[in-house]
Parts: structure tokens; C-alpha cells; sequence
């Protein structure tokens, strides 16, 4: 039995490795890794391939989520951290083979790359992260990190325990399935500030269990513009036409990008956090009752992009710009073995997953080969929106048009069924994603 983890992160610094101490069989099936595998510059094509593949698998995880609600309206609002569930996927595939590993390259968007080039761009981009999260004064605090637990019984593959280093935690499943559990649920409780608490149920890990991959990751940031609580009123969210309920809105008056995207047929503000890194993007549809759901039909990778690109050209700044959303928070989890089904990796989980490259074959007896497996995928999330900014964290286991009320370029109100990202900038990607469409009873 495998479990599959991700949450909202804080990272390690990834430890040191010596190139030439780096044995050269990571990957039986790709090519021998080099003495300079290390210490050659970064490949920009692979990471920007790396970063491409992550912003359309979220974009894909999103449309997924949304086919069950298709023929029915959405009853709870939804909050997730694609950035959270890739990274965990990621990490699966450096141990995949054979159908596994295709299903994940084409999931992941990795098919242009050798492996090798996959695992230098994953960790560059672990050296980026270390560096920004310990680097004052950017205004915000984003904080990602990676776990790959084991039974200590394995024999690991040498080359990618080394070069995942402190990544890599021995633990003992076959005799303490418990402690593994409280150990694991403890590191995802600390790194998230204790925003995720319990990320691995009872029960879900017993003696059988051989490995885990956990995923954190923790955001909180400041409005470089912030509302005033003076000014937070109580008004109308209209659920549908005819379902109002009354919420808390925050307003301000100030200087905004803000988009009016045909592709989407909604509007698009971008409220920027502290240090310009890192932004809150609300995508408004039309109000319909069933607007979100015709937006997130006309959603792809490559909308969202324009869209992003469009923003980023600071050519649609408002000097002035009334914005009026509610004060809200969302916590919910989800169980996300269904929708990675649903883009095609479905053999991740189950007696199919197939994660020998973990393994060293050598010292593994052939009987024991097909151990390592995942068998569910659980995700947890939480988002506070207030006056002052964002809190959010996740955890994951292996996730020209009118509107029918016509807005004028001087007023953003999101009173209706919404989309949001939290979008870093400096990587173009989506860190999490929410839909709020449904306030809680007075």
C-alpha cells in the first residue's frame, strides 16, 4: 500500500550534492547522467517546459474538477493548489516505469524531455525556492517543499536518494504504521504554519505501506493595496438569480489591471501582493446561472496565458477602479484519484503503479520489485481572504461579449459566482485556485 500526500509547504533548503560523487544510473531507461550533471548551467528550455507543463496541467486539473458539476449546479465552493498536486505527481515520476511513467509524462507535460533534464530543472527550481524563502524583505511568504517517505526496509535506488538528498526520509511503516503517520501529518502541520492539520487519516497507512509522497506549500501575503475594515458592508451575493445570501464585502477605490477577456467572456482584475511576485487574479463570468460553467468551458492553457499576458503588459492598468469582493475563507479536502483518472493517469494508483525506479534492482529480490506502489491521492486546503491579504495552504495526496448585468469599466463587483487564482508571476504559474460560488448560511 502507497499514499500519495501533498500540503501547502514550507521548504528545506535542498542539501549539497558532489557531482562526482553522483553515480550515473538514476534512470535505467535514459541517458547516463554526466560528472557535470550538477555543476552544468540549468537548462532554460527544460524548466520553462518544466513551468509550462505545470500551468496546463492545472488548467486541465480545473476543467476536470468542473465535469461532475456539469449537468448540476455546484453546492460548495472549491479551493486547491494545482502547483501542490504537480509537484507531488513530479515526484512520482522520477521512480515511474513503463505505463506509469508515459501516463505522467503526458499528464505532466513532459513528453519533449529526457528525464535527466526533468529531475536538473526540478532541482534549480528547489535552489530558486531556497533562495526566495530566505531572502528578506520580498513582502510575502511563499514557502514549498517535498517528501518522499519509505519504508526503511528498501533498498533505494543510490543515484536518486542522493540527488533528492534531504528530500528522502526513512521510515517505519512495516512496524510503526502510526508513528509514520503522526510524523508525516506533524511535517505538513509545521511547514503550514498548522493551517492543515490531520493530512493522512487513521487507518490510511498500516503495515503494508512502503512509501509516500507528501507535498506542502504556504502562502501568506499582504494587498500592496489594502482594504480598509471601515469600509468592509454587508450586501448581496447572488448565488443564482433567484438564491441571494448577504456577505461581508470588502471595497476599495485605486489603480488596478483589470481585463475584459473575450476568449473567457469575463472580467479579469489582478489584485498584486506585497514585492509584485505574486498576485490575487479574479476571473468575473457573466452573470448567469451558469456562467462558471461556460467560462471554465472556454478556460485552456492557452486563454489562460493570454489572459495572463494581457495583465502582465500593465496596458489595461485603471488609474481608478472601484473593486468591491467578499471577506471570506474556504477549507474543504478532496479526494483526487477520479479527476487524475480523468487526464489520463489513472495507473499512478492502484495494482497497475508501477514506481520500481525507486528501487535498486540490483539489491532487490525480483518477488519484492512491485511493492512500491500508490493506492489513493488526498488533498487538503484552506484560504483566508481579509482587509489585510491572503493566508493559504494546501496538501496533496498523490489533483466584445455583454454580460447579462453589463459592468462599467470603473467598477469590479464580484457578487456573483467567481473564479481565483493565486498566481506567481515569476514563474507563470497557478500556486492555487478557487471557485467561490456558494457563502456559508448566516
Amino acid at each position: 500500500m502507497g499514499v500519495c500526500l501533498g500540503a501547502p509547504q514550507v521548504l528545506e533548503e535542498p542539501g549539497f550534492v558532489d557531482p562526482e560523487s553522483l553515480d550515473r544510473n538514476c534512470f535505467v531507461d535514459s541517458p547516463d547522467l554526466s560528472d557535470q550533471f550538477l555543476s552544468a548551467p540549468a537548462d532554460t528550455l527544460a524548466q520553462t517546459t518544466v513551468h509550462r507543463g505545470e500551468r496546463d496541467f492545472s488548467v486541465n486539473l480545473i476543467k476536470a474538477l468542473f465535469k461532475k458539476f456539469e449537468s448540476k449546479r455546484i453546492e460548495k465552493n472549491i479551493f486547491i493548489s494545482p502547483s501542490s498536486i504537480y509537484h507531488t505527481l513530479l515526484l512520482a515520476y522520477f521512480g515511474a516505469r513503463g505505463l506509469t511513467q508515459k501516463q505522467l509524462e503526458v499528464g505532466l507535460g513532459l513528453t519533449d524531455l529526457a528525464k535527466p533534464d526533468v529531475l536538473k530543472a526540478y532541482m534549480m527550481d528547489r535552489v530558486y525556492q531556497a533562495v526566495r524563502e530566505n531572502t528578506p524583505g520580498l513582502g510575502y511568504d511563499f514557502r514549498q517543499a517535498n517528501k518522499l517517505y519509505f519504508d526503511e526496509t528498501l533498498d533505494l535506488n543510490k543515484c536518486l536518494k542522493m540527488a533528492l538528498n534531504t528530500q528522502i526520509e526513512p521510515t517505519d511503516f512495516s512496524k510503526d504504521p502510526e508513528g509514520s503517520r503522526v510524523a508525516m501529518n506533524s511535517w505538513v502541520e509545521d511547514i503550514t504554519k498548522g493551517n492543515i492539520k490531520d493530512l493522512v487519516p487513521e487507518g490510511y497507512v498500516d503495515t503494508s505501506t512502503k512509501a509516500g509522497i507528501v507535498n506542502a506549500a504556504y502562502f501568506k501575503g499582504q494587498w500592496s493595496s489594502q482594504f480598509k475594515p471601515e469600509d468592509t458592508k454587508p450586501g448581496n451575493f447572488y448565488i443564482t438569480k433567484d438564491s441571494i445570501r448577504v456577505v461581508e464585502f470588502m471595497n476599495q477605490k485605486g489603480s488596478f489591471n483589470y481585463y475584459t477577456s473575450e476568449e473567457l467572456q469575463a472580467h479579469v482584475v489582478e489584485l498584486p501582493y506585497i514585492g509584485d511576485h505574486v498576485s490575487m487574479v479574479i476571473i468575473l463570468p457573466p452573470w448567469l446561472d451558469d456562467g462558471l460553467q461556460q467560462t471554465v468551458k472556454r478556460l485552456t492553457p492557452d486563454t489562460l496565458h493570454g489572459v495572463m499576458q494581457e495583465i502582465n503588459s500593465g496596458f489595461f492598468k485603471m488609474d481608478t477602479l472601484d473593486i468591491k469582493i467578499p471577506k471570506f475563507s474556504v477549507s474543504g479536502d478532496l479526494e483526487l484519484v477520479e479527476p487524475l483518472s480523468e487526464l489520463g493517469m489513472g495507473s499512478v494508483f492502484g495494482p497497475s503503479s508501477n514506481l520500481t525506479g525507486f528501487l535498486d534492482l540490483d539489491l532487490t529480490p525480483q518477488l519484492e520489485q512491485n511493492q512500491v506502489k500508490l493506492n489513493g491521492a488526498i488533498h487538503k486546503s484552506v484560504i483566508e481572504v481579509n482587509e489585510e491579504g491572503s493566508v493559504a495552504a494546501a496538501a496533496t495526496a498523490l489533483l466584445g461579449f455583454r454580460s447579462a448585468r453589463p459592468l462599467f469599466h470603473t467598477e469590479f463587483k464580484a457578487d456573483h459566482p467567481f473564479l481565483y487564482m493565486i498566481y506567481d508571476k515569476q514563474v507563470n504559474t497557478i500556486l492555487f485556485f478557487g471557485v467561490y460560488q456558494f457563502p456559508p448560511s448566516p
